[in-house]
């Protein structure tokens, strides 16, 4: 139920089939906290008028004045039983979601948005806590999937489960009745959700999301992760919010070390298993979670953009070893690293650090410079600050590190070709921009259930 500005007369009348001691109201007031607004301590709040109503917390203000200054989304209430009502205030005034058919307990009615491999592993574990072989009830009752179109003949990961495990599967932007679920799972969707979506789920939707929020907002967390060479990472579940990604509040967050040496896409692996741990462990709790969560730090927010293919074009003069490294353990999954050889592209494949014990005097320091060393057999290649080691390359099909060297950089090569030695070096592949082709947008307002 929803509707415009000045609601505030009529909020009282709204109120008042609901059972005061079911009301709890959250939400940041003139960037003063408010919690524990809980009607029974002072029932006449939804009796009077909008200028009588006061906040029984650790602060009293008028909740008018409160509501009137929202000029932007703020989600003030989370109802967490029946007889529950949730308040959100946005530029087009109050929305008010009526949740008194909600349970109060487990097992929830879960709709679950997710594509990839990160996200089935929360998808499986949600799937298994269907049906429990301890003699407390399950944490999940009914569960159904909504995943994206994919061009995949074979199709996302999750929609292969749910359609494996029989789970009832529905194709953005269909989105099933999800007024008949109790809360919503995302996981790697990609997909901004409305407002309107978001109100239909008792107690809102949650996100697993694989970075220590606010660090890391956005499409790509693990591979920034790996790409900025962080010793540490972690899982958050928050809450979502509209029109803007990974900002709502946060539920629960656990901090993990990033493996030595470790690629995004193991990261991944390693990320998915503890996500799905920690999203069963507030699902077992929701009602409490929800009520204990806390709003993101404004400071230490970063954001993780979408991979393009530019990034994959090694910048020899203005990358040092270690950044190229971390490079390809971020990206190197998606796109092997490149380079310009002779006026061509050329794919570097399976770079080592190299210790400066194998360089010597003699070696030119021109970034993008090729040396090949016989006892390792790799070749190194000089960048900034140094030089890093590449085992294998694709110039139209695969070479190693020795075949290259015989084929293009061998002293009778080279003299055949008669092309100066210095002149046998990597040069940075420049790409043009992609050109963005306009697309058919999907809007999330105008689903419905």
């Amino acid at each position: 139920m929803g509707f415009s500005p000045p609601p505030w007369r009529a909020l009282p009348r709204l109120l008042e089939h609901v059972c005061p001691s079911r009301i709890l109201m959250r939400g940041a007031v003139n960037g003063r906290v408010i919690s524990g607004m809980d009607m029974e301590k002072d029932p006449a709040v939804i009796m009077g008028d909008a200028a009588s109503w006061r906040a029984a917390g650790v602060w009293r203000c008028d909740l008018t004045r409160a509501l009137s200054s929202c000029t932007v989304y703020r989600r003030l209430r989370q109802g967490t039983g029946c007889g529950h009502m949730r308040l959100y205030t946005s530029g087009r005034g109050l929305s008010i979601s009526d949740t008194s058919w909600s349970r109060t307990r487990r097992p929830w009615n879960v709709m679950f948005f997710g594509t990839d491999e990160f996200a089935l592993a929360s998808l499986k574990i949600l799937n298994k806590s269907r049906h429990s072989s301890q003699p407390q009830e399950p944490v999940v009752g009914r569960l159904e999937v909504v995943s994206l179109p994919s061009i995949l003949k074979k199709g996302f990961p999750v929609t292969k489960y749910a359609s494996d495990e029989g789970i009832p599967f529905h194709e953005w932007p269909d989105i099933g009745p999800c007024n008949e679920f109790d809360v919503g799972v995302v996981a790697s969707f990609g997909r901004l959700l409305s407002e309107d979506l978001i109100l239909k789920f008792p107690y809102g939707i949650l996100n697993v999301h694989p970075s220590l929020l606010p660090r890391w907002r956005g499409p790509a967390p693990l591979i920034h992760t790996i790409l900025n060479g962080e010793k540490k990472t972690g899982v958050t579940i928050m809450q979502i919010r509209p029109k803007r990604f990974d900002v709502g509040p946060i539920v629960m967050q656990e901090t993990f070390p990033v493996p030595p040496k470790c690629t995004s896409k193991e990261l991944e692996t390693v990320m998915s298993k503890q996500g799905a741990e920690m999203l069963i462990s507030v699902l077992k709790d929701l009602p409490e979670r929800l009520r204990n969560a806390t709003e993101q730090p404004k400071d230490g927010a970063t954001f993780a953009p979408k991979i393009n293919v530019a990034m994959s074009c090694i910048k020899w003069a203005e990358q040092t070893p270690e950044q190229i490294i971390h490079l390809e353990r971020a990206i190197g999954f998606m796109m092997p690293l490149q380079t310009l050889w002779m006026g061509a592209p050329i794919k570097l494949l399976d770079f080592v650090e190299v210790s400066e014990t194998l360089i010597t005097s003699d070696f030119p320091r021109i970034p993008g410079s090729i040396q090949y060393l016989n006892a390792p057999q790799i070749m190194i290649v000089c960048c900034k600050d140094g030089w890093v080691g590449v085992r294998a390359v694709k110039l139209r099909k695969m070479l190693s590190a020795k075949d290259f060297y015989n084929g293009y950089l061998h002293h009778w090569f080279v003299k055949k070709s008669e092309i100066p030695l210095e002149e046998c070096r990597f040069y940075t592949l420049h790409l043009p921009p992609k050109t963005k082709t306009p697309k058919k947008s999907l809007s999330v307002r105008n689903t419905g259930c």
